[in-house]
Order: C-alpha cells, then sequence, then structure tokens
C-alpha cells in the first residue's frame, strides 16, 4: 500500500491518501513504529501540498511523538523540519527557526548531510524573510552543497529558486536571472523543476520587475499562476495573485474583484500571518 501511495503521488494520480491510511492501519496492527512515522510523515507532506496544512500540522506532530516512542531521535527531527516549513510559508518565523536551530546539531553530529541540507534550506528561508539576507545565502548555498555532495539533484532546483529570490531581494536581478533560467530551460525535460516550478517562473517574474520590465514579469507571474493551479498548489497560487495585484496597483490600474476576493480567501484559509514584499521598482 505505501509503495502504491508513493507512485501515485509521482504520477500525479489520485487515490494516495487512501492508499498511505490503509499502510498506517496495517502498521499500526503490526505495532511497527518506525514506519508508522514514515507514513504519518508522507501523508502529512500529501495534506501540506493540497493545502490543508492544519490537517498536515497534526500528521507531522503525530510522526514526531511516534518517532520519539520508537526512539528515534533522527525521525523525529525530520517531523520538526516539515513543521517549521509550514510556520514559515503561514509567516511564523520565530517558532520555525527555534525549531530549526534545535533539530541542527542532530544532522551535524550524524553527518547525515541529506537531511542537514533540508534543514539548512528552511532556516535560509526564514533568514531570508526576516531579512537577514547576507545570512540566508550563505544558509542555502551550503544546502546546495550538500546536496550536490550526496547526488541528490532533484533538490537543487528548488534551492536556486529560493537563492535567486534572496538575489532579488538583495539588489542583484540579473544574478537570480541567470540562475533560474538554468532551471527552466530544463522545464520540459526534467521532473525534478516541475514540482518548483511556479516558484522559478515567479522569481524570474520579480527579477524583471525589479529591473523596471513590468510586461515581462507579468508574464512571467501569469504562467506562473497558471502552473500553480494546474498543480492545485494554493500557496504558489496566492503568492502570484498578490504579485499581479501588487503590479496592477503599481501601473495604476484597479486590481480584478475576482483575484482579490480569491487571493484573501487562500491568505485565510492558510491562515498566513504575513507574505513576502512584492520587489517593485521605484516610481
Amino acid at each position: 500500500y505505501f509503495v502504491m501511495a508513493k507512485a501515485y503521488g509521482q504520477l500525479g494520480r489520485d487515490g494516495g491518501a487512501s492508499l498511505m491510511q490503509r499502510s498506517l492501519e496495517a502498521c499500526q496492527r503490526a505495532g511497527n513504529l518506525e514506519k508508522q512515522t514514515d507514513i504519518l510523515s508522507n501523508i502529512g507532506a500529501v495534506c501540506q501540498a493540497e493545502g490543508r496544512w492544519d490537517e498536515a500540522l497534526s500528521y507531522y506532530e503525530r510522526a514526531r511523538e511516534t518517532a520519539q516512542r520508537a526512539g528515534s531521535t533522527v525521525e523525529a527531527a525530520v517531523s520538526n523540519i516539515n513543521i517549521a516549513e509550514i510556520l514559515t510559508d503561514r509567516g511564523e518565523w520565530t517558532e520555525a527557526e527555534a525549531l530549526l536551530l534545535e533539530t541542527l546539531p542532530v544532522w551535524k553530529a550524524t553527518q547525515y548531510r541529506y537531511q542537514l541540507g533540508h534543514c539548512l534550506v528552511q532556516l535560509g528561508r526564514v533568514l531570508l524573510r526576516t531579512g537577514r539576507l547576507n545570512d540566508a545565502l550563505g544558509r542555502l548555498e551550503e544546502a546546495k552543497a550538500n546536496f550536490l555532495e550526496v547526488g541528490s539533484e532533484k533538490n537543487i532546483p528548488p534551492v536556486d529558486a529560493w537563492i535567486g529570490e534572496c538575489c532579488v531581494a538583495m539588489g542583484s536581478p540579473d544574478a537570480a536571472l541567470e540562475l533560474v533560467r538554468r532551471s527552466l530551460a530544463d522545464a520540459n525535460e526534467s521532473h525534478r523543476v516541475a514540482r518548483t516550478l511556479a516558484h522559478l517562473e515567479r522569481v524570474e517574474a520579480h527579477a524583471l520587475l525589479n529591473k523596471g520590465d513590468l510586461w515581462g514579469a507579468r508574464d512571467w507571474l501569469e504562467r506562473s499562476l497558471e502552473v500553480a493551479k494546474e498543480r492545485h498548489n494554493p500557496f504558489d497560487t496566492a503568492l502570484a495573485m498578490l504579485s499581479l495585484i501588487e503590479l496592477d496597483r503599481h501601473e495604476g490600474v484597479e486590481p480584478a474583484l475576482a483575484m482579490l476576493d480569491e487571493s484573501h480567501s487562500l491568505l485565510l484559509k492558510l491562515r498566513i500571518r504575513a507574505v513576502p514584499p512584492v520587489p517593485l521598482p521605484a516610481h
């Protein structure tokens, strides 16, 4: 059931969540705590991707509790990273950073470079959101180096998207464009780019916006919105909409009421406290 659910998810087919639940029930009957932790984390990831963040947090917390019962410090720390990712997206940056700093020594002590990379990415995101840009860039570059060292190429495009976003915030849009365009060039051939495509396109748009190319920025934001909706990603959908709304206002255009209502509804649904600013050019 577990393997089938993972395959369904990779193929984009419905039914993976119910298979995960059946796998969880089987492992509960068998008393397999270690496998229960893995399954709970995977169900949480499905809920997170679908925008059911409260449910995702509940599953991640159950995974952490089960890992602790099984005596697995490492798996409990993985759950903390997953929880911190949602807290970061919601704008609960202090809480997210505390969790990540708590788990960082685990990855350094175990030399578990793959999870160290994930922890560093989330730390970089928190630092980016709180304006500590040099520190953010350092953490993200360190994360990328760890992923490359263990041969996890699938994690490079998402990191590059965050590094690109950091470059835009630092006033280096050309560096951001050079970085994200390498990943975008592979978008039609690489499955690993698909899951972060909407973010890469939004970074491309923000870099162009920062350079004053409003037409180009709008085109890429509309692409990002289309991809986010196709993949049923409410977070990327909301961020693309918010960027388009700010671009309209910058150009003296009244944003569409439907987009205003939909973006507001998504923010409420996801319980987002704060969103990153749109890097508008000076008037």
